[in-house]
């Protein structure tokens, strides 16, 4: 995710800019497996996004198939608990893999937009 931020893959060129509040962003991204200690944020971050809003899960433990799928006590199954619209697989995935998914997410906002979609979906 930080290379994403460099000169090579520079996301800004696409009017991409990583936020630190989850109530300025359309897109929030998933990067590790899911635990019952993270249940709890990851709804209340979820829910501070405004709608229409795209999950992201990058990585093989976010999407459900890495080292730690179904093993931990304290896991969830490993994958993103929340329904994930992109999924970028990998471990870890490629920052131009990223960049693609993210691409994607975006493409899915503009058209949620233009439909008014999703946008009181819970």
């Amino acid at each position: 995710m930080s290379a994403l931020e460099g000169p090579h893959y520079d996301l800004t060129q696409d009017g991409w800019e990583i936020v630190a509040s989850p109530r300025h962003a359309d897109v929030v991204t998933v990067t590790g497996p899911m635990t019952d200690a993270m249940r709890a944020a990851a709804e209340g971050t979820l829910e501070a996004v405004s709608r229409p809003r795209v999950v992201v899960a990058v990585g093989d433990c976010a999407v459900g198939h890495g080292v730690w799928s179904g093993a931990p006590y304290s896991g969830l199954g490993g994958g993103v608990e929340m329904h994930a619209e992109i999924e970028i697989p990998g471990c870890p995935p490629t920052p131009a893999d990223i960049k693609r998914g993210l691409l994607q997410a975006a493409k899915l906002l503009d058209t949620d937009a233009e439909k008014g979609e999703r946008s009181d979906e819970t």
